[in-house]
C-alpha cells in the first residue's frame, strides 16, 4: 500500500498550546517554521519584559502544566488585560471545566466571547459550543455579566493598553542607544542559559513593536492557523496471538 501524506489542522486546545510560548511563524512567511534564533527572540525575558501579553500568557500555560490552576488563572487574566485572545480563551476553558476554581459556564461564555472578538474561527467555534450547551437561565444572565468585562477586557481597552506599553518600551529603546535605530545586535538569553547574539533588525522588526502592526501579526497567525504535515507508513500485517 502506498504512503500516504495528510495534511493536519491544529485543534483549539493545540493552538492554545502553541500560542502560549511563541506563535508558529513570521508574518508574511507562516509555513516557515521558526528557526532556533527566532524562538530564542521571542522567548527571551527582554522581550517578554516588553509584551505582557506574551510574556503573562506563557506563564500562564506553564503554571497550567504544572497543574497550578489557581497560579494559571491569575496569570491568564494578567495577560487578558492586554487584550491576549489566547489567554481569554483559556480562561473561558478553565471556567467552563472548573479549574482552578468553581464551574461557571456563563463566565466561561463571556470570556470565549471576548477570546472570539478578533474573528478567529477557533475561538468562534469553542464560544458557539458553550452557548449551544447552556441552559437558558444561564443565557439570560451573559449581558449582566459580560458587559464589565467587556469594558475592561475588551479590545477598545486592552488594544490601546498594550500599545503605550510598547511605545513606552521603544522610547527607553532609543534614549538609550548611541545612535537613532535600534542596536545592530542584541544578546539574549537562550534556553540553556547561554548568550545568543541576534540581529538587532529582527530584534526590532516593526511587527513586534508598532501595535497596529503587532497585532495585525497576530491576525496572520490566529486567523489562518499553519497546518501540519504526517507521514503515514505502509500498512503493516498484524500477527495474530494464539490464546
Amino acid at each position: 500500500m502506498k504512503r500516504r501524506r495528510k495534511n493536519l489542522r491544529c485543534t483549539a486546545l493545540a493552538l492554545m498550546a502553541w500560542g502560549a510560548a511563541v506563535p508558529a511563524s513570521w508574518a508574511g512567511d507562516a509555513a516557515r517554521p521558526l528557526s532556533y534564533k527566532e524562538q530564542v527572540v521571542l522567548n527571551s525575558q527582554t522581550f517578554l519584559d516588553a509584551h505582557p501579553d506574551m510574556k503573562y500568557r506563557k506563564a500562564g500555560w506553564e503554571a497550567y502544566k504544572k497543574q497550578d490552576f489557581a497560579g494559571a488563572r491569575s496569570e491568564f487574566t494578567k495577560a487578558a488585560y492586554y487584550g491576549d485572545k489566547v489567554s481569554q480563551a483559556m480562561l473561558g476553558e478553565m471556567s467552563w471545566k472548573g479549574q482552578g476554581g468553581s464551574v461557571d459556564r456563563v463566565l466561561a461564555y463571556v470570556w470565549a466571547d471576548l477570546a472570539a472578538e478578533r474573528g478567529y474561527p477557533q475561538f468562534l467555534a469553542v464560544r458557539e459550543r458553550y452557548w449551544r450547551e447552556m441552559e437558558g437561565s444561564e443565557r439570560a444572565r451573559v449581558p449582566s455579566r459580560g458587559s464589565a468585562l467587556l469594558l475592561e477586557y475588551g479590545d477598545d481597552a486592552a488594544t490601546d493598553r498594550l500599545s503605550r506599553h510598547l511605545r513606552q518600551h521603544v522610547q527607553r529603546i532609543k534614549f538609550s542607544s548611541m545612535t537613532a535605530g535600534p542596536p545592530r545586535q542584541v544578546s539574549v538569553v537562550d534556553y540553556h542559559g547561554g548568550m545568543v547574539r541576534i540581529d538587532g533588525r529582527k530584534f526590532y522588526s516593526p511587527m513586534f513593536w508598532d501595535p497596529v502592526e503587532y497585532q495585525a501579526w497576530q491576525d496572520a497567525q490566529w486567523k489562518n492557523p499553519p497546518q501540519g504535515e504526517v507521514d503515514v507508513g505502509d500498512v503493516e500485517p498484524v500477527r495474530q496471538v494464539e490464546q
